[in-house]
């Protein structure tokens, strides 16, 4: 009961595109998300078709940092200044060799960092070691792809 626990995360996040080959991601790359919101809303007629502008949506999640490039990522991307991809996967499971071997659904987010905020905390760990850092993560986003366990796909442009 215990190894099955160890093998599943509920939500991660990788700093790519993983919509080409989700169950290729390396469970070292992954993130784990403490919290995760955004809100994306379209105008919608009586024929129920989307028309006009989408208001701004702001992606807003904490992650877990396991190393400092983890974190550098986050810094690269917002003093660039472009947008970038940032994949969300849910319920996700690793197989024996640190690939992913399931996920529930999940969506990529493309946008820019427009926020980054560290969080510390002085305590250990199960193992003895010091916690992660915790970084809160803003990002205001361009377009969001949602996607499934059978490939299915949706976009939505944010204009």
């Amino acid at each position: 009961m215990a190894e099955f626990f160890l093998q599943e995360l509920k939500t991660v996040m990788v700093n790519e595109n993983a919509l080409d080959n989700p169950l290729n991601v390396l469970k070292e790359n992954c993130l784990t998300i403490q919290n995760l919101s955004y809100d994306c809303v379209h105008t919608r007629n009586n024929a129920g078709e989307v028309y006009g502008a989408t208001e701004p949506v702001i992606l807003e999640f904490t992650v877990r940092v396991n190393a400092p490039h983890h974190a550098r990522q986050f810094y690269t991307k917002a003093m660039l200044n472009e947008y970038s991809d940032f994949s969300v996967l849910f319920n996700v499971q690793w197989g024996t060799n640190s690939r992913m071997s399931s996920y529930e659904d999940g969506f990529v987010a493309n946008g820019y960092v427009v926020h980054l905020e560290e969080d510390y905390h002085s305590a250990k760990s199960e193992d003895g070691l010091d916690q992660q850092m915790l970084l809160n993560v803003k990002i205001l986003v361009r377009s969001l792809t949602y996607f499934g366990r059978d490939r299915n796909l949706k976009s939505a442009f944010i204009q």
